[in-house]
């Protein structure tokens, strides 16, 4: 099978990652570097790190975007941010 732009498969760990990224980093700015390249150096070793979940459907995305709602699955997540804002501050790409 072929995948391409024009194909609906998501991975529902990127509005997931970025949005708590924004929450507790972004709009608290408490980020040692906010250019656009070190935020999405953070989000992109982050999602690296965690396991993706793919989907297809809108049905999909709201049943994984409510497994999230999970307090200790958006932990884990946070946790994860945390590691990847220490790497890229310790070594920006800039």
């Amino acid at each position: 099978m072929n995948f391409s732009r024009e194909s609906s498969i998501l991975n529902v760990m990127e509005p997931i990652v970025s949005n708590l990224f924004d929450d507790n980093y972004v709009k608290t700015n408490s980020l040692k570097c906010s250019c656009e390249k070190c935020k999405m150096d953070i989000i992109l070793l982050t999602l690296n790190h965690v396991s993706p979940h793919y989907t297809s459907t809108q049905a999909g995305e709201a049943y994984i975007k409510a497994l999230f709602l999970n307090p200790q699955l958006q932990s884990d997540v946070l946790r994860e941010i945390i590691q990847s804002v220490k790497i890229i501050e310790e070594h920006p790409n800039h």
